[in-house]
């Protein structure tokens, strides 16, 4: 997948010019905190991103400054502490964007946030469902990503933890699997809901998919031909990259990188509005 993953990142990089011109400034504005997990690794992505991050151990959370301009990215399984979690619950409040994954959802926001979204009691097995992104649901997290032509794949680590919605009214569903729904029970793979002036975002099992599967004919084919389904241009493009990779990787991988990529949009435009700048 790393091979994917670096055509992803500039894959998105290059719509985002294209498409959304005035998106571009904020793709490094934001700041990113990375919180180490034992399974998952988001700062492989930022940095083939180029996103501006740092990285810390979940220990130092509370001893940290968080500022309410950044986003927090707490990778699987987000073992905080109290004083932790405390300060992870204030940085959303003021106006942060927090970011968890898989086993952080009863680590992270099951503690932080209770009674909003939970953990369903059936792990998953390690498998790879076909996902859809939800249609009619405004959320700059699915800019760039509802494309007809795609039939994405989301990879499941063994054990990830199933999304039980307990607000429906407070909660939005990005990303939704019908296979996740009849295998283990519930269909959310990517929620989202606010808190005070900040915004949550969790997706079960990890954001740097480790493998996907090839199931049609079209997933076999080469990243060049991904990059012609979305009219992207080849040079700056590494060929060995392309060579390497074929559509179901890129289009999995373009999936996590580009709703980062989103993530750092939304976030920098929220702040540019709250200090009056836009």
């Amino acid at each position: 997948m790393e091979h994917a993953y670096k055509v992803a990142a500039k894959l998105g990089k290059a719509l985002i010019e294209r498409d959304k011109p005035e998106d571009a400034k904020h793709l490094t504005a934001t700041q990113v905190v990375v919180v180490r997990g034992e399974y998952d690794r988001g700062e492989a992505i930022f940095g083939l991103c180029e996103i501006r991050h740092t990285t810390i151990d979940p220990g130092q959370v509370a001893k940290v400054g968080l500022d309410p301009d950044q986003i927090v990215f707490v990778n699987c399984p987000g073992n905080l502490d109290a004083r932790g979690l405390e300060k992870v619950r204030s940085f959303v409040e003021q106006g942060g964007m927090l970011v968890t994954t898989d086993w952080a959802l009863r680590g992270v926001v099951e503690k932080a946030f209770p009674g909003v979204i939970a953990y369903n009691g059936r792990a998953t097995a390690d498998d790879v469902v076909r996902v859809v992104f939800e249609r009619g649901v405004e959320d700059g997290f699915l800019d760039g990503l509802l494309d007809p032509a795609d039939d994405p794949l989301w990879w499941l680590e063994g054990s990830s933890y199933p999304i039980r919605i307990l607000q429906p009214d407070r909660v939005k569903v990005l990303v939704s699997s019908q296979e996740m729904a009849t295998k283990y029970g519930e269909a959310p793979i990517v929620t989202t809901f606010e808190v005070g002036q900040g915004q949550v975002y969790h997706l079960t099992s990890h954001f740097y998919l480790q493998r996907t599967e090839t199931r049609t004919q079209r997933h076999a084919a080469s990243a060049t031909d991904y990059l012609a389904q979305k009219k992207a241009r080849l040079d700056g493009f590494a060929a060995g990259d392309l060579e390497r990779a074929n559509v179901t990787e890129v289009q999995s991988a373009y999936t996590s990188a580009r709703a980062m990529q989103n993530l750092c949009i939304a976030q920098s435009k929220k702040v540019t509005s709250r200090r009056g700048l836009g």
